[in-house]
């Protein structure tokens, strides 16, 4: 598989997943398929930045897979495909590390030759500081923080997505965000300050 972020896939619409979605669901192999094509990467770039490397984050994106291929009949469209796709990700993640053990390192992740590029991001923030600056920040965030941070910068969802990949209402959501981007602003230096 390809490092994350060195494609950026089109947004689509829970309109055009409908067709594809109530064919997988009636147990057509082809259009879970044609499902898989087109989440795969975007699954493996979320997967990839909770998990400690290229290995890791290709037997936890072909886990979700299988989940999803097995859960598919149970399946209701009250969420967009991608946002189920990712909570099952967010659920393969907390599964793993409880069997090894172990916290995922967020550090890790970002020591990946594309973890500083960032979609739409707190454009002063991110923009102006060095990538490993911006390392040794996050990595003095929350897990949940982190896990935001992903989700909104690097994925681009709002915030009622990450609510329901996270179980949160957006207004945690918003305040989990709020509270990371303070703690970034104060542990990253301004250029000013650095000048």
């Amino acid at each position: 598989m390809s490092a994350p972020n060195d494609r950026r896939e089109r947004p689509v619409s829970p309109d055009e997943d409908a067709p594809l979605v109530a064919r997988a669901k009636a147990g057509e192999a082809a259009a879970f398929g044609l499902l898989y094509d087109r989440y795969v990467e975007t699954v493996y770039r979320y997967v990839f930045y909770r998990v400690r490397d290229t290995a890791e984050a290709e037997d936890v994106t072909s886990d979700v897979f299988m989940r999803a291929l097995r859960a598919m009949p149970r399946y209701a469209p009250r969420q967009p495909f991608l946002a189920w796709l990712y909570r099952i990700a967010r659920n393969a993640i907390i599964d793993r590390a409880r069997r090894q053990r172990t916290q995922v390192s967020f550090e890790d992740a970002l020591r990946h030759p594309d973890a500083d590029r960032v979609v739409d991001p707190d454009a002063t923030l991110f923009r102006e500081v060095d990538a490993q600056t911006l390392r040794q920040a996050i990595r003095r965030l929350t897990p949940l923080q982190q896990e935001v941070v992903v989700l909104r910068y690097v994925e681009g969802l709002d915030t009622r997505s990450i609510g329901r990949i996270i179980g949160k209402r957006e207004g945690t959501v918003r305040g989990i965000e709020f509270r990371a981007l303070g703690a970034l602003r104060q542990l990253v230096p301004s250029r000013e300050a650095l000048g």
